[in-house]
């Protein structure tokens, strides 16, 4: 079954009976570039606000305003990611099969909203102090094992879970929603290229100026200021809103996925009962079968698919094996499987990446800062993290990418991917060698610093030992992070686009929570001791091996799978470069 469009300006939706079509565009100049800046402006605060909660929440649950247990401050931010990034593919589907973009994002920022203000009033001492009267009864360090048993727990966890639910709406469909607003293919690299720019400003202020207040001002101030942007991001979309170009919703892949295989079974049961009284030519074809797809305009991309995915049982719900549907809405269902599949073995990495959020923070607040340094946030430390891929990235177009262009050559993706969870496996191996010699030192040579109000033993090493192990992540996310970027945008069926970018999204959740109940095994108490500071248990520096160790596994399970079933085979249907990508797509920040 052929289907072809030469003109497809709206390649992330799902229309199964028939060809997407153009909508009308009867805005302004003025007002379409409205519309766009509205949208670039409103993700930019978004993102500042999101990284000014995230980045340093793990100090503000063990500040003295909340004192929670050094292995529950963890816990609690992977919690949080986890929940924003799974709640992105909830959301995906919402928007495309049910309420539209535009609706979708004001409900996520209306519950972004309610959440970060709760945010807000937690960090004020007074409020503080009327919800959780226990913690200011008592004035000794409360110490427990149990997660649930943290003062104001009853609070926190649901407000964070809240507030990642708002955000997962968000970021699910601000960059979709603002590239559909750009009706010529041709603009759309440029947009995506100010919306790179737009989200990473807004993340190196979170990282670098929200986080020194924080840290040496006032917590309630530092979610403050972030908050009061959040809103004013919410009043700019909403603004431009009658300026939008709204896309109807349409079915999405999820939806029609159980109805297909409840469709394949019955039809496999009917050639079951049929199949004793038949020859065997009437039984199902099992042949691939040409296709060809175009899209985009003549002066852009041509994409080809040359074949079919070979025969599946989900092939007879096909209306040529007495099925319902259509072969193009089951060859898409079929095309996920391996797509799921790297995303599956992709979580590993998810995992190392996020302890540049968590672990890598507690660890440089037990480390020196250096005198000319001491207002210096320890999160500062992951704006190198940021510049190395910025410059990375650089260099890589300037001269690895444009020379294999010029050869004919080019970086594949598999290769891209190994070469970056190495990276990051290294750079575990880093983080736990730098917590052997912390730990060392730190029984013969300790002193007492403040951050953000609270006094953390520190060995006499310089926090700038974590640089390499930074520097490690960085590479890890130029290689392995844009490279599934690219691989998600040129392996999704167009009705499931959106989808399969959300499913990278749900593979980091799904890290960050299995993140958290690595650390909570660690922190089981042992006999009658718990193991509530992180400064001399040895089993924090045998969990960065563990994670090291565990991601070597997966990288051979991952290049085994590739040769095996070629999980990485992509369909010609876009010919993209790599270098198109790293300039237009990848986002240091926010993947």
């Amino acid at each position: 079954m052929n289907e072809t469009t030469t003109d497809e300006s709206l390649p992330l939706l799902f229309e199964p009976n028939r060809l997407l079509r153009r909508t009308n565009d009867t805005r302004t100049p003025f007002q379409r570039n409205l519309a766009v800046y509205l949208i670039l402006f409103s993700a930019g605060f978004e993102r500042l606000a999101f990284y000014s909660l995230a980045g340093n929440l793990t100090f503000f649950l063990d500040s003295k305003l909340i004192k929670w247990t050094f292995p529950h401050t963890i816990i609690a931010p992977l919690i949080f990611l986890g929940t924003s990034y799974i709640s992105a593919l909830v959301f995906s589907w919402v928007s495309d099969g049910r309420l539209g973009r535009a609706k979708t994002i004001i409900i996520g920022f209306t519950i972004y909203c309610i959440g970060y203000t709760f945010m807000i009033l937690f960090a004020n001492e007074h409020m503080h102090q009327n919800w959780c009267p226990i913690h200011n009864n008592n004035n000794t360090d409360i110490v427990t094992s149990d997660f649930f048993n943290e003062l104001c727990i009853q609070y926190i966890l649901p407000t964070l879970i809240l507030t990642a639910i708002g955000v997962g709406a968000v970021q699910a469909n601000m960059a979709v929603f603002g590239a559909e607003q750009v009706r010529e293919q041709k603009n759309k690299t440029r947009y995506f290229d100010i919306y790179y720019a737009a989200v990473n400003t807004g993340g190196l202020i979170a990282f670098g100026a929200i986080a020194y207040l924080q840290i040496n001002k006032d917590y309630f101030i530092g979610y403050l200021v972030p908050g009061v942007l959040l809103i004013l991001a919410f009043i700019l979309f909403l603004i431009g809103y009658k300026y939008y170009i709204h896309i109807k919703p349409h079915d999405s892949v999820i939806t029609a996925f159980l109805p297909i295989l409840i469709n394949a079974f019955q039809s496999w049961r009917n050639h079951r009962r049929n199949r004793h009284g038949l020859i065997n030519s009437t039984e199902p074809l099992h042949q691939e079968e040409p296709i060809v797809e175009t899209e985009g305009d003549s002066n852009d991309y041509l994409s080809f698919t040359i074949s079919r995915p070979s025969w599946s049982f989900i092939d007879y719900a096909k209306v040529e094996n007495n099925g319902r549907f259509p072969d193009r809405i089951v060859n898409d269902i079929k095309s996920l499987q391996r797509i799921i599949a790297v995303f599956l073995l992709l979580t590993p990495y998810w995992l190392l990446y996020v302890q540049v959020e968590t672990t890598f923070i507690v660890q440089g607040a037990h480390m020196k800062l250096p005198t000319s340094f001491k207002k210096m946030p320890v999160i500062w430390l992951s704006l190198a993290n940021q510049i190395i891929i910025i410059v990375t990235i650089f260099l890589l177009n300037t001269f690895v990418y444009k020379r294999l262009q010029a050869s004919g050559r080019s970086f594949p993706i598999n290769t891209r991917i190994v070469i970056g969870m190495v990276s990051a496996a290294l750079s575990m191996c880093m983080a736990g060698t730098v917590e052997i010699f912390r730990q060392n030192i730190c029984k013969t040579q300790n002193f007492t610093q403040i951050i953000a109000d609270k006094e953390y033993i520190a060995a006499n090493m310089s926090v700038f030992f974590q640089f390499p192990q930074y520097v490690g992540i960085g590479l890890s996310e130029v290689f392995t992070s844009v490279a599934s970027l690219e691989f998600a945008y040129l392996a999704a069926p167009q009705s499931a686009q959106s989808l399969i970018m959300s499913l990278r999204f749900c593979s980091a959740g799904l890290s960050s929570f299995f993140g958290s109940g690595i650390v909570g095994l660690l922190s089981i108490v042992n006999g009658n001791q718990i193991f509530e500071n992180y400064r001399n248990d040895e089993r924090y520096y045998i969990y960065f091996f563990i994670l090291a160790g565990f991601q070597l596994v997966f990288i051979l399970i991952f290049i085994g799978c590739n040769r095996k079933y070629k999980i990485l085979k992509l369909p010609n249907h876009h010919h993209l470069s790599s270098r198109h990508f790293l300039t237009s797509n990848s986002n240091p920040i926010t993947d």
